[in-house]
């Protein structure tokens, strides 16, 4: 009976993936009035948009028989993707380990250990290079443990999978008017960017698409470095191994800083609240907007929000750097950012 019921909990949590809100928010540059609408991804269950790919990469593992009932999950993770893991392996039976850093929230800590998986934490590694130990110990796992199945976000084509079925057709039935001039998705592993814009490539090939990625990583190329305001989940410290050059038409990479000093800003003026990598994408689709004056609708695709982030409190580091110009003056312009009246304040789409 015990068994039943979380397989019936599992499904019910499975069924209420997706169908997202949007905020849209308008701002006036110069004479043109632009809209950025945000994908508030916090609505799915485990409060992020890691629920989808969480099922996603479940769903795969037992439809070529490699998760079977008594096998063990292993991942490594920053934090969302292991607390939906650990929720859905929780209602689906699994025993489930997961690798996380000391950056990791706390709270996606204990959330996680509350599901019932091993937590194991690995210490930071100088050089933005944890992730390498973080995965040394998932390999160590699989070695010592046969029944362990590794989910592998970094490579499992059903990470981005899931976001060219279902993340990108949501956001294509819920455009405006015209259609969307961008979308903007920060970078990770990758999935996201890379299921987004492949959907939009052969259906909405009018639709820029816009990479963004944290200063110090190596998610889009070159080499990972220090970021001692790291925000989880925004970034890697490893190449995607799913993103090529044409998953985009620009990429731009901002501070972890200045995306915290965003979200801070984004809460104030409009009572939203979003996690790291949520303001960078805001902050980005504003800096498009403004260096592209053809540019009126652009969707911000919002993995999760700022509860359990407690760096993102005060808004930022305190002494860090003023940023270059042209970001000082996109953070300025979020101040004046104002719900789009003309619209019903949220809106939710299959």
């Amino acid at each position: 009976m015990v068994e039943a019921a979380s397989a019936h909990k599992g499904m019910r949590q499975s069924a209420r993936i997706g169908s997202t809100p949007l905020r849209p928010l308008r701002i006036q540059l110069g004479d043109r009035s632009v809209r950025l609408w945000l994908k508030l991804e916090a609505g799915n269950p485990y409060g992020s948009i890691k629920a989808r790919t969480a099922h996603a990469l479940l769903a795969s593992l037992e439809a070529n028989g490699e998760l079977t009932p008594g096998r063990r999950v292993v991942e490594s993770t920053s934090g969302n993707l292991g607390l939906a893991l650990a929720g859905l392996c929780a209602a689906r039976g699994y025993r489930c380990t997961l690798v996380v850093e000391s950056s990791t929230p706390r709270s996606s800590i204990d959330q996680m250990a509350a599901y019932g998986a091993e937590v194991v934490t690995v210490p930071e590694v100088s050089g933005g290079r944890t992730i390498d130990a973080r995965l040394a110990v998932v390999a160590e796992i699989l070695a010592q443990d046969p029944t362990a199945v590794w989910t592998n976000q970094y490579a499992n084509p059903a990470n981005p999978g899931v976001h060219e079925s279902q993340t990108a057709p949501e956001l294509a039935r819920a455009a405006p008017e015209g259609g969307w001039d961008a979308v903007a998705v920060a970078v990770s592993t990758g999935g996201t960017l890379v299921g987004i814009s492949r959907y939009f490539r052969r259906h909405l090939a009018a639709t820029q698409i816009i990479a963004v990625d944290a200063v110090g990583s190596a998610a889009l190329g070159g080499a990972a470095a220090e970021r001692p305001f790291k925000l989880a989940g925004f970034g890697s410290g490893r190449p995607s191994e799913f993103a090529e050059r044409d998953h985009w038409d620009h990429v731009i990479r901002l501070r972890d800083a200045d995306a915290a000093d965003a979200c801070a800003r984004i809460r104030k003026r409009t009572g939203i609240s979003l996690g790291g990598s949520a303001g960078a994408v805001v902050l980005a689709s504003l800096l498009r907007a403004i260096g592209d004056p053809a540019a009126r609708e652009l969707v911000c695709v919002c993995p999760d929000s700022a509860e359990k982030y407690t760096q993102l409190r005060s808004g930022g580091p305190a002494g860090a750097d003023r940023p270059d110009e042209s970001i000082a003056e996109a953070l300025e312009l979020l101040d004046r950012l104002h719900p789009d009246e003309t619209l019903p304040r949220e809106r939710a789409h299959a």
